[in-house]
């Protein structure tokens, strides 16, 4: 069952931060993971394979900017998100804050304030989905896919990369459906003929990791389908919802690609 943990904390004194904090984000997982379980925190931290869950990036506000980042404000909340695609991993979370109130972000505490819980199964997503002509999706961190035989990344949220990816990551941990190499092949093609963009606006974002940096896309983009009698139409809502927990594309432990569906015309775009 997919699972969402918000923390909202506060830095006892100001700190700076660096400029993209996505990895920060996934050092502080994997940290509190290895004071509960240091064998769970080496899986998920294995290398070449699939990783049962994603992060956001550290939100707070800045006081101002400095060479090495931006200068967190301590009266203000800093918030992160931790999502997890098997429920199993997140009771290490769970666990780990009904003992302590606090974790450590370089050579500062953050006292937490509050966490919440958001979960969805696998079930209730694929019931929950509903056809529509249309639906934006929101790109909050920078974005990428992988371009086979290229060094260089895919910089566009084309329908089939996007969906079919994620159709990929719902197979690898789902409790629920899971979908035959036949039904991929024929959902694939289906998105090929049946979804496209009709708007967006994008820009792309460079993202310092230490001593790596990569570029990904942020915006949004709306996609339209033209056959809402199809299964394969609830199936591209129900997975556009998923990666709301998965994110989308490259880098989804380390801050990328988080993103949001929009449904209603009348849903905020931020």
């Amino acid at each position: 069952m997919p699972i969402e943990i918000g923390l909202e904390m506060f830095a006892e004194k100001p700190v700076v931060l660096p400029f993209f904090t996505g990895y920060v984000a996934r050092g502080l997982l994997l940290h509190v993971v290895r004071q509960v379980d240091p064998a769970a925190s080496g899986l998920l931290h294995e290398l070449n394979v699939s990783k049962p869950y994603s992060v956001t990036p550290l939100r707070f506000k800045s006081r101002g900017r400095v060479e090495a980042g931006y200068e967190l404000d301590p009266y203000f909340p800093c918030r992160v998100c931790f999502r997890f695609l098997k429920d199993e991993y997140s009771t290490f979370v769970l666990n780990y804050f009904q003992k302590q109130n606090s974790v450590m972000v370089f050579d500062t505490v953050f006292r937490i304030a509050s966490l919440s819980v958001n979960c969805k199964n696998y079930v209730d997503l694929e019931k929950e989905a509903r056809a529509v002509d249309r639906f934006r999706l929101l790109f909050r961190t920078p974005t990428y896919f992988a371009s086979l035989g290229s060094g260089y990344h895919w910089m566009f949220p084309d329908a089939v990369k996007v969906f079919c990816g994620l159709m990929r990551v719902w197979n690898l941990f789902s409790d629920g459906r899971r979908f035959s190499k036949e039904e991929y092949l024929a959902y694939k093609e289906w998105l090929a003929k049946n979804v496209g963009v009709c708007e967006y606006e994008l820009n792309t974002r460079l993202a310092v990791m230490r001593k790596k940096k990569a570029t990904g896309f942020v915006g949004w983009v709306t996609y339209e389908m033209k056959d809402k009698e199809s299964e394969w139409n609830r199936v591209t809502c129900m997975l556009a919802k998923y990666a709301e927990f998965s994110n989308i594309g490259g880098n989804k432990t380390g801050g990328y690609g988080v993103s949001k569906m929009i449904q209603n015309k009348g849903e905020k775009i931020a």
